[in-house]
């Protein structure tokens, strides 16, 4: 039996704490498969398949395809998301592509062009105001990890 607090979790807190980043000023091309989290802060194009999340930061920028089951926008993408959970669009993402996810999310000035598919008839995407900052104790640590990564190079 699930606990009422389990539904008011987000998504952050549902996965692993082993991340990789595609750091701000990096440039990648090709196919990333993996189980874990996948941060892109950088620009990155082709293909993601992931088993974890995968988040896109305010900066960063994605051409290509997104599949995994639970995904957060907060920059751009132009591609399609294929989402077997849920898609959480935040203030400021920018998604050119078409959405198919069982939830999705989509806060006050998000933008997409395209179609957003869900497996039940009848399914609607939530929106919501964005009310806290990205300062969860999470991003600290990924934000730390890419300012080590940043002063190793």
């Amino acid at each position: 039996m699930k606990k009422k607090e389990d539904n008011k979790r987000r998504v952050e807190d549902k996965i692993g704490s082993t991340v990789s980043i595609i750091a701000p000023s990096t440039k990648f091309k090709g196919t990333i498969k993996g189980h874990d989290t996948l941060f892109i802060l950088g620009h990155f194009k082709g293909e993601i398949k992931c088993e974890g999340l995968v988040r896109l930061s305010k900066e960063g920028r994605i051409e290509g395809t997104i599949n995994s089951p639970y995904v957060i926008i907060e920059g751009e993408i132009k591609g399609d998301i294929k989402s077997a959970e849920h898609v959480e669009l935040r203030a400021g993402a920018r998604v050119i592509g078409n959405i198919s996810t069982a939830k999705i999310v989509m806060a006050e000035g998000c933008s997409l062009q395209g179609e957003v598919q869900t497996p039940r008839e009848g399914d609607k995407p939530f929106v919501f105001v964005e009310k806290r900052k990205s300062g969860d104790q999470k991003d600290n640590q990924v934000k730390s990890l890419s300012s080590k990564a940043a002063n190793n190079s």
